[in-house]
């Protein structure tokens, strides 16, 4: 069973467009598979699925907002790739089972794929199931707002393998699933990845029983992810429901409700609750501004990634240094900040990953740390624009490695060491080149790939003693660095590794190619 080199070919450009997740800076060895374009694809595509054994992933613990976190998940590049081509080739096949779009009741995650590598229909957002939520309930006195706990970690690997077999995917692309989310679990039959792209289709058809069981018994909701909407005539009806979900959750895969978000809002109530919902709440003029840019290029869909490359002249002007400043200094002078609003809007500084915010928040770090994780997401999202004085920030970043809160966390340690390697005019090599034998093996890759963009080519000739003792990431971005070596030197380097996995054959062929 192989995947059809067109899979592959949108696959790859999905993922350099979009990279593997919202979560975590594009696997350098993605951009080595785009390098080698058709020769890439051909290969992939004659593989047969059997031949590729899902690799090993790497799992850190993000924080959601200011105490709460959620474990994510890098997958393996290979495993990234072949995922995404196999979404895309049967997607329909999973669409199709769903609740059709016209009843507006499903709204996360409609598989609509483009060419400019999105896999969900952009139309169907955020925005407008708050919207729609917002207009049924002007029918209902009542409406009961429910949340699934941990939906994705809890989603039960039986309940999803009998959905798949219901869309009539191919048996060795459903063997394939299967064992990825197997290895990614450690064996355990529950959980699917949270960070992915290409997973939300898995999640949305594992809970495709539920929205049908709540439509036959003629209960009126709507559904984004986890997230459900119930409209009620009465209080009583409304208490009913509540259990009768509770019921059907735990007999479909026993998954539960989140007590603490159970709420039960007359129509007033629930329509200042949409409200909140949908409605921004700048600060002031410039924040606004800003806003209303990424909303004409992202349709109103806050979770719709901008690219600077579409966003015109003008309106890139408006991401200037002292206007994102103003913004946030604005947020922290308050007498109490409103970290939640301020959360949000890094997460919008994030959607476009425009590097104008970088540097206030290096220098005011410790007054923002209830916001910690947004501002590491906004280091993973920052693009190759350039508008900043790197060299100055790239001080306060070391510094900031031994601040007590990141040291605690991989994720953040992680969004400060890529940033090295992603921005090179942050310049400190000498500093990491120095710690990298006190370092994990996770932050030595970071290391690794900082040397190759820097040309740091005697120092990554003398890694390569130390290369059988490397774990298979740090190993693979050793391969990719070793480009940088004399022609001669590198063949012969090269020529004395084996290969571990298919993904290592196609980067030795990279890097022996390279001029």
């Amino acid at each position: 069973m192989k995947v059809e080199s067109d899979s592959f070919g949108w696959a790859i450009n999905h993922l350099i467009t979009l990279s593997d997740s919202d979560l975590f800076p594009r696997p350098i060895e993605l951009d080595v598979v785009s390098e080698l374009g058709e020769d890439a694809i051909t290969f992939l595509s004659n593989l047969d699925l059997a031949q590729v054994t899902p690799g090993p992933s790497r799992r850190f613990i993000v924080p959601k907002d200011n105490l709460s976190y959620r474990i994510a998940t890098q997958l393996d590049p290979l495993d990234s790739i072949f995922l995404a081509a196999i979404i895309y080739e049967y997607g329909d096949l999973l669409e199709q089972k769903r609740r059709p779009k016209h009843e507006n009741r499903v709204f996360s995650y409609r598989f609509s794929p483009d060419n400019s590598g999105h896999f969900y229909d952009s139309a169907f957002s955020w925005n407008l199931f708050w919207n729609k939520c917002f207009e049924k309930s002007k029918d209902y006195p009542y409406t009961v707002i429910l949340d699934i706990s941990d939906f994705y970690n809890q989603i039960y690997h039986h309940s999803l393998e009998n959905q798949l077999i219901e869309c009539v995917l191919p048996n060795q692309v459903l063997k394939w699933i299967m064992n990825l989310l197997k290895g990614i679990t450690a064996q355990v039959s529950r959980g699917i990845p949270v960070g992915p792209h290409s997973v939300h289709l898995l999640a949305e058809i594992s809970i495709n029983p539920v929205d049908n069981s709540l439509v036959s018994r003629g209960i009126e909701f709507c559904r984004y992810v986890d997230d459900i909407i119930i409209f009620c005539d009465s209080e009583i009806e409304a208490r009913t429901i509540i259990l009768q979900v509770a019921d059907i959750l735990d007999k479909q895969q026993r998954l539960v409700l989140q007590n603490q978000k159970t709420k039960i809002l007359e129509r007033d109530k629930f329509q200042e609750y949409c409200s909140e919902m949908i409605e921004d709440r700048p600060i002031n003029d410039l924040e606004e501004n800003i806003l209303n840019i990424l909303k004409k290029y992202s349709g109103g869909n806050p979770y719709q990634t901008v690219y600077l490359s579409d966003i015109s002249e003008n309106d890139l002007k408006q991401f200037n240094e002292a206007s994102i400043n103003k913004i946030l200094s604005d947020y922290l002078s308050q007498e109490k900040p409103d970290y939640i609003r301020l959360r949000w809007f890094i997460r919008r500084l994030s959607q476009v990953g425009h590097p104008s915010g970088i540097k206030y928040c290096v220098d005011y770090f410790d007054k923002l740390t209830p916001t910690i994780s947004e501002i590491c997401q906004y280091f993973v999202s920052v693009s190759n624009f350039s508008d900043s004085e790197w060299s100055e920030v790239g001080n306060r970043l070391i510094q900031l490695l031994g601040n007590e809160i990141i040291k605690s966390n991989e994720y953040f340690q992680m969004s400060i060491y890529s940033l090295f390697n992603r921005k090179i005019e942050l310049n400190h090599l000498d500093k990491f080149l120095r710690s990298y034998r006190n370092i994990s093996a996770l932050f030595q890759r970071e290391i690794i790939i900082t040397a190759y963009k820097n040309d740091a080519t005697d120092w990554v000739r003398e890694l390569k003693e130390h290369f059988p003792l490397m774990d298979i990431w740090s190993k693979r971005s050793f391969l990719i660095a070793c480009s940088i070596l004399p022609k001669e030197e590198r063949k012969f380097l090269i020529n004395q590794i084996s290969c571990d996995n298919k993904l290592d054959e196609l980067i030795i062929k990279w890097a022996k190619n390279q001029s």
